[in-house]
């Protein structure tokens, strides 16, 4: 076991929705970010866009912690590819001071700008300020920075989500005065933890919004997503992307962090969904799918044992155990 591996297995370690996901499907980017503690680059824009929705419905007093209005235009597609990866070969603190040569590698390796005859014209279309204002963005551990066009839209749906009946019946968007022994108590992107049973490992995730009645012993769960499809595909998003799980873990999490809960209280999750038409819909995950989701957590949580018990980050659990047959 090397260095690396012994600091990991000599730490608590949670799993989040998304390592779990990452552990299932590619170990070994796993073992890079987790154990090798080699973080992937920021998030995509549209993964971006997803978190400033999210602050401005759920936290808005919170804008300025979490994002810097600065970028007027992103980067294509192609060109923050690049960028990522010069970024992470390149300690230089703007682009300008990044090594030439590195720059037109990178470009010559993704097949951009190869048109140009000469590396003057290459090396003109990486090193502007647009794409400075870029490099500053993924260089920043802490705060991430959006356009104002993107903060124009994310308030616009901000205000689509709020005029929706079945949101605002769900939600809570005025501020109401706690009174003593209020039966009911409201958590807005609260993180829990939770040990299991039988694993040297846990769970932890940050919860969207959750309800607690505890004079009629029921609990809200709600979970806001947007998808580029539309709602009427949302079914089918789920099992892709797999919020199954993740909304089994946000059950297992809050139940196992609300004193008394177990069996006492009726856990309730409900999916808030705005799709790429700007239609919301909130779908009520029934019991009986619920149960289902927890049966397929349980067959997940114990392929993530065998990788962690066995320090084995090659493959996926079906392939390192040949069951994949074509």
């Amino acid at each position: 076991m090397t260095e690396q591996e012994k600091v990991f297995y000599n730490e608590e370690f949670n799993f989040s929705y998304s390592s779990l996901k990452k552990l299932l499907f590619a170990p070994s980017i796993f073992y890079k970010e987790y154990v090798l503690k080699e973080k992937e680059s920021k998030t995509s824009k549209n993964l971006l866009e997803g978190s400033l929705l999210h602050c401005l419905l759920f936290e808005p007093n919170k804008f300025n912690e979490k994002f810097k209005i600065s970028l007027d235009k992103y980067p294509s597609k192609d060109v923050m590819n690049v960028l990522n990866i010069v970024k992470s070969l390149s300690d230089a603190t703007n682009i300008y001071d990044c090594d030439d040569l590195l720059i037109l590698s990178t470009l010559k390796d993704n097949d951009l700008y190869q048109s140009y005859k000469k590396d003057e014209l290459r090396l003109s279309k990486i090193k502007t300020d647009a794409n400075n204002l870029y490099w500053q963005y993924i260089n920043n551990p802490v705060i991430d920075v959006v356009t104002q066009e993107m903060v124009d839209k994310a308030l616009e749906r901000v205000e689509i989500l709020k005029s929706n009946k079945e949101v605002n019946k769900l939600l809570s968007f005025e501020d109401t005065p706690d009174f003593p022994f209020d039966p009911i108590e409201v958590y807005v992107e609260q993180e829990y933890k939770t040990k299991l049973t039988n694993k040297k490992f846990g769970l932890k995730g940050f919860v969207d919004y959750c309800v607690i009645d505890n004079k009629n012993k029921v609990i809200t769960i709600a979970d806001l997503k947007t998808t580029g499809k539309s709602i009427s595909d949302f079914k089918e998003t789920v099992d892709y992307y797999d919020y199954w799980l993740q909304a089994a873990m946000y059950k297992k999490l809050v139940s196992d962090n609300v004193y008394g809960a177990g069996d006492k209280y009726k856990v309730v999750f409900k999916f808030i969904v705005i799709d790429n038409m700007d239609q919301v819909y909130v779908f009520e995950v029934t019991e009986e799918t619920m149960t289902y989701w927890e049966e397929k957590m349980t067959d997940v949580l114990e392929k993530a044992n065998y990788h962690y018990e066995n320090n084995d980050y090659s493959l996926p659990f079906e392939f390192i155990t040949g069951h994949v047959k074509i």
